[in-house]
């Protein structure tokens, strides 16, 4: 599996230029992803992880040098717990692992995905500010869970778990497995949304502005 890396992102791992590797080609549909650092609230340092074919991403928040520098561990860690999170079976969770057993690092190329990633991480900041009273909508797997359900325009509407179940179905380890369809509605997201609302209905001066 290669993890691309942005130069944000290179220069906070300091990795030498040998450790840095560019393959001939991607063995397999999984095996490319980008890394990308960012800050949020106001200095903490987050990393957000992007997958380069359908754009399927995940947050680690508030992570401190020594955190970052693990990226591997840190890679691995966080995408099997989204994973846990999109309610994916076994099988597939089980081939996800057979990829993460070998993580290089490159350099990220594809401007596209950069534009992506940007995206992504504004609409985070958006959200962000846009409850800065609820401290709940900085809670990565909460932010995992949206932004991989919200449109992606482009190029044409489309969604990233729509997009991720795509290459899933058309993996040759996967062709006995059932994929359900992609659910645009996850419990954890809709518990998060009914009960921003209630309390906004029961504190409407504390989200003054922030719109209904």
């Amino acid at each position: 599996m290669l993890l691309r890396c942005t130069q944000k992102f290179l220069t906070e791992l300091r990795l030498k230029k040998a450790a840095i590797i560019e393959p001939t080609a991607i063995d397999h549909p999984l095996d490319e992803w980008y890394a990308h650092i960012f800050f949020l609230y106001p200095r903490r340092k987050c990393a957000i992880f992007m997958h380069a074919q359908t754009k399927f991403c995940f947050f680690a928040y508030d992570r401190n040098r020594e955190q970052l520098n693990d990226i591997k561990g840190l890679f691995r860690k966080n995408l099997g717990r989204t994973l846990f999170d999109e309610h994916y079976p076994a099988p597939v969770i089980k081939l996800f692992n057979d990829r993460l057993e070998d993580i290089q690092v490159g350099m990220a190329q594809d401007r596209r995905v950069l534009g992506f990633i940007n995206q992504r991480v504004q609409e985070l900041k958006y959200m962000a500010d846009y409850y800065p009273q609820d401290r709940r909508v900085h809670d990565e797997m909460i932010a995992g869970l949206a932004l991989r359900r919200t449109p992606m325009v482009r190029e044409k509407l489309s969604y990233a778990v729509d997009q991720m179940r795509g290459v899933l179905l058309n993996c040759p380890e996967l062709k006995e497995v059932a994929l359900p369809p992609a659910s645009h509605k996850h419990e954890e997201l809709e518990k998060f949304f009914e009960t921003l609302h209630a309390e906004r209905r029961e504190r409407p001066n504390t989200f003054e502005g922030l719109g209904a």
